[in-house]
């Protein structure tokens, strides 16, 4: 089954709604014109990441050599592809002590961050199947948090792409878009606002979509604004070559609903994220907002935190964020260098 394009042009209702969205892209710093002509050519631009909804979405680094991107559903719970636990080169799945969620990341700073506790995975993927479209629409993970960091950078809610919110975005009265850390601006959040329905396979529980997808996309929120709310509808997973073109393919988030999910999805999710399944936003009350914390990068990166390679030399800590979560020993400080853009 397939799906008109959404068209170009969206109301504007919801264009004005996406602009109060993306008006921090017009505060960032400034990067040069050839990298934001580079940026601009796949489509996509620069947000900030500290900014609510982009704050929910975070990266999720894997045992220094490598990244995905996720997205809190809870205060807890991220969702991600399973593909980006598993390590090809020894033949098994990550330990949740290997992994880390950072959230509300961009160049040399972050928001919050988080090792995971624990986290569970589909038992129908197969490593051995590689990229295949019935693969897909098994690869996913929940990961638990040690701490409840979506209380600050808040969640994003869940919604199904059934045919109501279809007529919605054929309409333009709705907009799909994409965020995630690709590839090339592994250190900046880049939205992709070029997005549309092509289609579905498995069923519906894949779905077909032209967003511009590159490595470090694994794990990111297919979104969709309508009604002035940022929701979940597939979960990135795929890249595949049709007749038609290059199209990515996401996994349907209504693999975790109720009535249309599957049981072992909906528990690894628990009863309270599945019951609501709505957006949470950052908590407002009265106290002293925690400010973002700044780490100095060099070419080696750390994906434990985030950030560089530590300098033994100068072990002394960084503010705010002057312990690691588990409290054993200060963060040391990073020496300056290229990594952080």
């Amino acid at each position: 089954m397939s799906a008109p394009p959404i068209p170009p042009l969206p109301s504007s209702r919801l264009a004005a709604t996406l602009l109060l969205a993306l008006a921090a892209v017009l505060a960032s710093p400034a990067r040069g014109d050839a990298a934001e002509l580079a940026l601009a050519s796949t489509g996509r631009m620069e947000v900030n990441a500290m900014e609510y909804p982009w704050s929910a979405i975070g990266r999720v680094n894997i045992g220094g050599r490598g990244h995905c991107t996720g997205f809190l559903i809870g205060a807890r719970q991220v969702l991600t592809a399973a593909h980006c636990l598993y390590d090809d080169r020894t033949g098994r799945w990550r330990g949740a002590s290997e992994i880390h969620f950072v959230a509300g990341y961009q160049r040399d700073t972050y928001l919050i961050h988080s090792p995971v506790a624990s986290y569970q995975r589909s038992a129908q993927f197969d490593t051995a199947a590689g990229a295949t479209a019935r693969n897909a629409v098994n690869d996913w993970a929940v990961l638990t948090l040690e701490k409840p960091i979506g209380r600050q950078a808040g969640w994003l809610g869940l919604r199904r792409l059934d045919d109501r919110l279809l007529e919605r975005l054929r309409r333009g009265e709705a907009r799909a878009l994409q965020a995630g850390y690709r590839r090339g601006w592994t250190h900046i959040m880049t939205v992709n606002l070029n997005c549309a329905i092509s289609g579905f396979f498995q069923g519906r529980s894949g779905i077909l979509h032209s967003c511009d997808i590159s490595k470090g996309d694994s794990g990111s929120p297919l979104l969709v604004l309508d009604g002035g709310t940022f929701r979940v509808v597939g979960l990135h997973v795929l890249n595949a070559n049709t007749d038609a073109g290059k199209v990515a393919g996401a996994l349907s988030v209504r693999l975790f609903h109720a009535g249309t999910g599957n049981r072992q999805a909906i528990r690894a999710i628990g009863r309270s994220v599945g019951r609501r399944a709505r957006p949470g936003r950052p908590a407002t009350r009265r106290r002293r907002a925690a400010r973002p914390a700044r780490c100095r990068c060099r070419p080696s990166i750390d994906f434990s935190t985030g950030c560089g390679t530590p300098d033994r030399r100068r072990p002394r800590a960084i503010r705010p964020h002057t312990t690691r979560p588990d409290g054993a020993r200060p963060l040391p400080r990073f020496s300056p260098g290229a990594a952080c853009r």
